[in-house]
């Protein structure tokens, strides 16, 4: 079965695969304690998962327009308007290398204002297989992962290794890193999420049965929003996850690819998940 959905209203509720999933602005939580909240406005939420990259294409499509045009590539800021996407296809789908293993990753820190971190050993980029290095299937050492991971845009995937957390901080580009900035949307397609069915994101420190999760930090720490991604059973499925304020406030994403660190078989104890294209506000000057 496959989902296709971009909404405009900022709390939903949606059937996925006969499962409800609840997205609420976490301000919600500060209210009912009794605590001051920052005024907040929920922001528009894209998502959808099916069997192919045309499963997901309309609401990318819809995503991108959302976040706005144009597509600013490598120029430098700060610039007003647009957007910045990445899709660890090293400008040409015949690019095959599959990268070393790096932390901080800084490949597009200058040029289009982002780093990415993880606990783990680094992240990196390549092929499901094949290439000079064999790709994910030999970095993990797991023939299966050839088979069950697809790219949403050829020919490479990003995850990290080592763990399977990833964080995204935004600087203004060109100043390699040393300006902090904010962005007013980010999204990410990921490939193979397997497992749909959880509490909502509040159960994610407790049981908790879905496996990949997106969370969204302001430039204080304070937790702005955060879901489950959706899944679609089936090798080499695809899902797409985004959102957009009115406003550049997110200073850091938090995202969990699968239920453990790439390397086990994915199968019903583990749900390997690997990402693909990033695409996010262009990066504004913190206020």
């Amino acid at each position: 079965m496959q989902t296709k959905q971009s909404v405009t209203n900022s709390n939903i509720v949606m059937a996925a695969f006969g499962l409800l999933w609840m997205l609420l602005p976490v301000s919600q939580s500060a209210d009912a304690q009794g605590l001051p909240a920052r005024e907040f406005a929920a922001p528009v939420i894209f998502q959808a998962a099916g069997s192919t990259a045309a499963s997901i294409q309309s609401t990318v499509d819809a995503y991108r327009a959302a976040v706005g045009e144009p597509n600013n590539g490598n120029n430098p800021g700060p610039l007003k308007n647009g957007r910045r996407e990445i899709n660890w296809d090293g400008g040409n789908p015949n690019v095959l290398d599959t990268t070393a293993p790096v932390t901080p990753f800084n490949v597009f820190l200058n040029t289009r204002g982002s780093q990415f971190t993880t606990p783990g050993l680094g992240l990196s980029q390549g092929p499901a297989s094949g290439g000079p290095q064999g790709g994910l299937a030999v970095l993990f050492g797991n023939p299966t992962y050839g088979k069950i991971f697809r790219t949403f845009s050829p020919s490479r995937l990003f995850t990290p290794v080592g763990s399977n957390i990833t964080e995204a901080l935004f600087f203004i580009p060109g100043t390699n890193g040393t300006v902090s900035a904010n962005v007013r949307a980010f999204g990410a397609v990921f490939t193979d999420v397997d497992q749909p069915d959880g509490s909502g994101p509040g159960g994610k420190h407790g049981n908790r049965h879905a496996s990949t999760l997106i969370e969204y930090f302001d430039a204080d720490g304070d937790l702005l929003f955060s879901s489950f991604i959706p899944a679609s059973p089936g090798d080499g499925s695809l899902s797409f996850f985004g959102i957009v304020f009115a406003d550049a406030r997110i200073a850091r994403v938090h995202i969990e690819t699968g239920d453990v660190a790439p390397g086990p078989n994915d199968d019903r104890r583990h749900d390997i998940v690997m990402m693909d294209d990033f695409i996010y506000g262009e990066p504004q000057l913190v206020k």
